[in-house]
């Protein structure tokens, strides 16, 4: 049984789309365990498949789902006697238990009248002390009017919005901590993704090697749909950019990697870009030059970690499951300039790129542009 959150605010019409794209993605992830079968009843959606243990992993991992428990079925005749048959097991090594019930449909006893007849059946039967306040183990007792679902236990899925259901975003992806938290969380806004990246090796393939290990663990999150990725070479505007304007460098390299993007976004019909920026964090990403570096976009540019904190970001890399790989060492950007302006002015820049001829640069930039199967 798999629970849904936000879905059910949605008017009628809303919730039903994203409720079917729900569907389909379990069905999608859930397609190399064997049998599937997927119903929506009430506000649940039942799932019944063979490999349950690698239906766990797969299901914690499905945007849209806020929680999902293996569950057994009875009919309301029937829950007592199940309760009293099974409550050894239900609550086998706690010491103290709460029973939660939750009703939908026309009844003759409320939810705590109930609550209190099955905590009865299980005192009668288990010398277990009652804790509402915080129990070793909770009995989950859901009825949709005679049917009843009982669980004990709760896995936490990632919640938000189902994917596929807020549209396409090309997301600038370093492989660093930040940009695949980006990504992660527009995943989690329901948005499916095209990463894309910047390739300027110097000696070796160790930031390639890093994206793709990030890539590959994104691409666990991705369920439903496929994850192309992109990548450009960028390494010989770097080297312009260096030679012609250093302590512009940082600010010309972002410009240019929006450029880029917005071309990729209307290849592949996607209606927004993405990046990990992150307010004041380094030089390229106080305000000014942020709005400055954003006048090289067409499209909107969506930062969804924009008010955080280093810490907070890394905690949820490490959530996530991509912490580890972007933590590889690979060193500082050989491009980096030794004193990056923080105060961009954009008629400053406007001239610089005017001198450069950024828009060959692009033209060679675009050429390089490749899918990577």
């Amino acid at each position: 049984m798999a629970a849904y959150g936000e879905i059910a605010i949605k008017s009628d019409i809303v919730r039903r789309r994203f409720v079917k794209r729900l569907m389909n993605n379990i069905i999608e992830g859930l397609s190399g365990t064997g049998k599937v079968k997927v119903i929506h009843k009430w506000s649940r959606i039942l799932i019944d498949v063979e490999d349950i243990l690698r239906a766990v992993n797969v299901l914690s991992k499905i945007f849209g789902i806020v929680y999902f428990a293996p569950y057994k079925f009875v009919n309301l005749n029937s829950l007592e006697d199940f309760i009293r048959n099974n409550c050894s097991s239900l609550l086998e090594d706690a010491e103290s238990f709460a029973i939660r019930v939750r009703r939908k449909g026309k009844h003759v006893f409320t939810s705590r009248d109930l609550e209190a007849k099955l905590g009865k059946i299980v005192k009668e039967n288990l010398d277990l002390n009652v804790s509402l306040e915080n129990p070793d183990k909770t009995l989950y007792v859901e009825i949709k009017g005679n049917d009843c679902y009982i669980y004990n236990s709760r896995i936490q899925g990632p919640g938000g919005l189902p994917l596929g259901t807020a549209g396409r975003v090309v997301s600038l992806i370093s492989g660093g901590i930040d940009s695949p938290v980006a990504a992660w969380m527009l995943m989690k806004r329901g948005c499916t993704i095209i990463p894309l990246f910047a390739y300027f090796p110097k000696n070796d393939d160790s930031m390639l090697k890093r994206f793709l290990k990030v890539i590959s663990i994104l691409k666990e999150w991705h369920i439903g749909f496929e994850l192309p990725i992109y990548l450009f070479r960028h390494e010989h505007n770097l080297e312009v950019f260096m030679n012609s304007a250093p302590k512009y460098t940082c600010i010309l390299c972002k410009r240019m990697m929006y450029r880029v993007a917005n071309f990729l976004a209307e290849k592949v019909n996607a209606d927004a870009i993405a990046t990990g920026e992150n307010l004041a964090q380094v030089a390229s990403q106080t305000l000014k030059n942020l709005r400055v570096i954003d006048q090289a976009s067409r499209l909107p540019v969506l930062r969804p970690l924009i008010g955080f904190d280093k810490d907070e970001i890394v905690a949820l890399a490490r959530k996530i499951g991509t912490f580890t790989a972007s933590s590889m060492n690979i060193g500082e950007c050989w491009a980096k300039p030794s004193k990056p302006v923080t105060r961009a002015k954009f008629s400053e820049i406007i001239k610089i790129e005017e001198k450069l001829n950024v828009d060959k640069l692009l033209e060679e930039s675009v050429r390089s542009l490749t899918r990577i199967m």
